[in-house]
C-alpha cells in the first residue's frame, strides 16, 4: 500500500487486473483494525468475526473511502461472520440509511474480518457481494487479525469482464497499527475572531465592568537543584496589583495559572520512568491473569433482562462435530490426503477447501466442489519433508467444519535428469553396438562356411591321390 501524507494519510491500493484505483483513508482502516482485533480478542481460539459496510464516492476510475458502518451480526451459525435473515434485513436497512447522506458518501463495498481461515471470499461471501453490492465498482475488504503480528488485508473487486478472483487478493498488505498522537502542551491557543462565542449552560445578568485587584506570582527561574536530602525553599512570589477588568463570562477568559516549578535531577527523572514502566508491565500481566475471570460476568451483565427470567441452568455439552478422518500417506514422493466421504459433514457440504503448507510463506489453496470432495481423496507431489494439511468444509446451511494433520519424512531419492545430448549419443552408441555385433555374427558364419569348404577341398584332394596311387599299383 502507498500512503500519502503522514498524519492523516490516503492509503492508495491498486493493481493492474483492477481497473479501478483504490484510495482508502488510514484513519478508517485503522478504525476498522481496531474493532477487529477486539472482536478477535473478545473469545477464546479465534475471537469474533465481525463486518460491515465502507462509505465513499466513486468517480474518475477512483474509488475514495472515507468512512464506514459496523453491521450488528447476531451470530447465530457461530463466531464466524454469516448472515441469518435477520442480519440481511438489518443489512439492508443499514444500506438504505447511507444510500442518501449528506456529504456525498455512499456505499462502495463491504469489509469483513477471517479469524480462523486466509484472506478469501467463500461462497457465502460470494453471495453476499453479488446480492448487496452489485455495482461494478464496489469492494470487498477482508482483514486477517493476528495475536503477535500485524493484521493483513486485502481486497476483492470485479474485473472488466465482471469476474472476481475469490481464491485469493491479488494483493495483500500489512496495516500496522496508527502511531499515538502527542496531546499538544502548554496554554490553549485563543480562539480566531470568526468562531462563535462559547456555549454557556445558563444566562447570567449583564453586569457593569467590576475593578478587582488581582495578586499574580510570576515564576522565577530556579537552577538545577544539587544532590541533597531537602529541596531549597522556592523564592517569595513577586506581588503585583493591576485593576483588571473582567467580561460577562469571566470564567472562559482567565488566564492559565502558572506554578513554580523545580527541575529534577535526571537520575531521579530515570527512577520515575523506571517505577511507570515497571507498575504499567504489571498492571498487563494482571490483566491477562484475571480475563477469564471477568469476561464472563461482564457478558452477563450486558445481555437483556428479559432472558434471565429463572436461574441459569447447567450449560448443555457443545454438540462434537463429526469427524473428517482426514490423513496422509506418502507414496514415493507421492502424498494421497484423504479422508471421510461418508461422514455427515462431507455428504452436506457445498464445497471445501484443502490447504497444503511446506513451510513456506502462503499455503496452497486447492478449491473442492462437491464432486471432487465425494471422491474421498488428492493427490499433491510433495517437495518438503513436513507437510501440514488442512481441510476446511463449507456447509450449505449451518457452520465450517475443518479438521488439521501433518506428515513428517523423508523424500525419496530421485535420480538427476540426464543431459539430452548425452543420453543422444547413449543411443547411438548401443545402435552402433548392435550394428558392429550383427556384423561380426555374419563374418562368424561366413568363416566357418569358408572352413568346411577348405576341409571339403582336403578331404577331396586326398581321395584323388589315394585313387592315383592304387592305379599305379595296379599296372605293376
Amino acid at each position: 500500500m502507498t500512503p500519502s501524507g503522514t498524519e492523516s494519510a490516503t492509503i492508495i491500493w491498486h493493481v493492474p487486473e483492477c481497473p479501478f484505483t483504490v484510495e482508502c483513508s488510514a484513519r478508517v482502516l485503522d478504525d476498522i483494525r481496531l474493532a477487529v482485533m477486539d472482536a478477535f480478542f473478545s473469545l477464546p481460539r479465534g475471537g469474533a468475526e465481525i463486518g460491515g459496510i465502507l462509505l465513499g464516492a466513486f468517480e474518475n476510475a477512483r474509488l475514495l473511502i472515507a468512512g464506514y458502518a459496523a453491521l450488528d451480526c447476531e451470530h447465530a451459525y457461530g463466531p464466524s461472520f454469516t448472515l441469518s435473515p435477520p442480519d440481511e434485513a438489518r443489512l439492508e436497512q443499514l444500506l438504505s440509511t447511507h444510500a442518501n447522506v449528506d456529504g456525498g458518501l455512499r456505499p462502495v463495498g463491504w469489509y469483513h474480518s477471517h479469524t480462523r481461515s486466509e484472506i478469501f471470499l467463500s461462497d457465502a461471501d460470494l453471495k453476499i457481494h453479488q446480492r448487496f453490492f452489485p455495482q461494478a465498482w464496489q469492494v470487498a475488504l477482508v482483514m486477517k487479525p493476528h495475536t503477535f503480528q500485524p493484521a493483513r488485508i486485502g481486497f476483492f473487486f470485479r474485473e472488466v469482464d465482471g469476474s472476481i478472483h475469490a481464491n485469493a487478493s491479488y494483493r495483500e498488505d500489512v496495516l500496522d497499527a496508527a502511531p499515538v498522537r502527542q496531546m499538544p502542551s502548554g496554554a490553549p491557543a485563543a480562539p480566531p475572531s470568526d468562531d462563535p462565542p462559547p456555549q454557556r449552560f445558563r444566562q447570567e445578568p449583564a453586569s457593569e465592568p467590576v475593578t478587582l485587584h488581582a495578586t499574580v506570582i510570576e515564576p522565577a527561574v530556579v537552577p538545577a537543584p544539587e544532590p541533597r536530602l531537602t529541596p531549597a525553599p522556592p523564592p517569595p512570589p513577586v506581588t503585583v496589583h493591576a485593576n483588571v477588568p473582567l467580561p460577562a463570562t469571566p470564567a472562559a477568559h482567565l488566564p492559565v495559572p502558572k506554578f513554580l516549578v523545580e527541575n529534577a535531577s535526571s537520575s531521579r527523572r530515570w527512577m520515575v520512568v523506571g517505577i511507570g514502566v515497571v507498575a504499567f508491565l504489571g498492571t498487563i500481566g494482571a490483566a491477562f491473569q484475571i480475563r477469564q475471570m471477568w469476561l464472563p460476568r461482564v457478558l452477563a451483565a450486558v445481555r437483556p433482562a428479559s432472558i434471565v427470567t429463572s436461574p441459569p441452568a447447567a450449560p448443555a455439552p457443545a454438540p462434537v462435530p463429526p469427524a473428517l478422518g482426514l490423513s496422509t500417506i506418502d507414496r514415493e514422493g507421492q502424498l494421497q490426503i484423504s479422508w471421510d466421504r461418508t461422514s455427515p459433514s462431507v455428504q452436506h457440504s457445498s464445497d471445501a477447501l484443502l490447504e497444503i503448507n511446506e513451510g513456506g510463506p502462503k499455503p496452497t489453496a486447492i478449491q473442492l466442489d462437491a464432486a471432487h470432495l465425494q471422491t474421498g481423496s488428492f493427490t499433491y507431489a510433495r517437495t518438503a519433508e513436513k507437510v501440514d494439511v488442512k481441510l476446511i468444509v463449507h456447509q450449505a446451511n449451518g457452520p465450517d467444519f475443518h479438521e488439521v494433520t501433518s506428515f513428517l519424512g523423508k523424500l525419496p531419492e530421485r535420480k538427476p535428469a540426464e543431459d539430452p545430448q548425452a543420453q543422444k549419443q547413449r543411443e547411438e552408441m548401443a545402435m552402433q553396438a548392435a550394428r558392429l555385433k550383427a556384423d561380426l555374427t555374419f563374418q562368424a558364419a561366413k568363416t566357418k562356411k569358408l572352413e568346411n569348404d577348405v576341409k571339403a577341398m582336403r578331404d577331396e584332394m586326398r581321395r584323388q591321390q589315394l585313387r592315383r596311387l592304387n592305379n599305379q599299383v595296379g599296372d605293376k
